[in-house]
């Protein structure tokens, strides 16, 4: 009797079905644990959420048991301070990094209306930006030159009126002299408005 080995007598589109169901049952499997380790990353942080609640509301309750007892009052409204000063910083910070996060600033569009809009007679020399703190925002500072301080005073109206900007505030003029014209130097500083025209995604 003569044996035959080394042959697949299963069909090629069946082995084919095979591979591709062993494919899709690795990648599913890729994306059980991928979506267990989100899920994993996302109750620590609520837990994480809920403890602090329970500490300050455990405070609090404390705070008010304890509140005839002078020296300890006020040790456990300090504490009581503190972890909510503690709680409001860290919210601050996460929906500050979470809008730089999802918006940035389109310079070039913001840049070319401003020389649009710039009155004649006033020339920048700088233009440089700065957080405002304890918010996700930027203050502009403006450094020019104007052939007058009325053309300084057409500048920050300008500002104000663009609809990229607002609390502008002159900080300084000071004249100059160079032979016989006057030239005024000065500098200006503004919030950024936040528009869709200027913040993108």
């Amino acid at each position: 009797m003569t044996t035959v080995k080394g042959i697949n007598l299963v069909p090629e589109d069946i082995q084919a079905q095979w591979r591709a169901w062993r494919r899709r049952k690795a990648l599913l499997t890729v994306a059980a644990v991928y979506a267990a380790a989100l899920l994993l990353v996302f109750v620590n942080q609520r837990v994480a959420l809920h403890g602090k609640r329970a500490v300050a509301a455990s405070i609090a309750a404390e705070k008010n048991s304890l509140a005839a007892k002078g020296s300890e009052y006020e040790r456990l409204s300090r504490r009581l301070a503190e972890v909510r000063q503690a709680e409001s910083e860290l919210k601050n910070n996460f929906e500050a990094s979470a809008v730089l996060a999802q918006k940035r600033i389109a310079w070039p569009v913001l840049l070319k209306r401003l020389s649009n809009d710039i009155p004649g007679g006033v020339w920048l020399k700088t233009l440089s930006t700065s957080d405002i703190n304890g918010e996700a925002g930027k203050r502009i500072r403006f450094v020019g030159t104007a052939a007058s301080n009325r053309s300084v005073s057409e500048f920050v109206f300008v500002l104000e009126n663009s609809g990229y900007f607002e609390d502008a505030v002159l900080l300084y003029t000071q004249k100059k002299e160079y032979g016989a014209n006057a030239y005024y130097d000065f500098e200006v500083n503004s919030a950024l408005k936040k528009t869709d025209e200027i913040m993108y995604e």
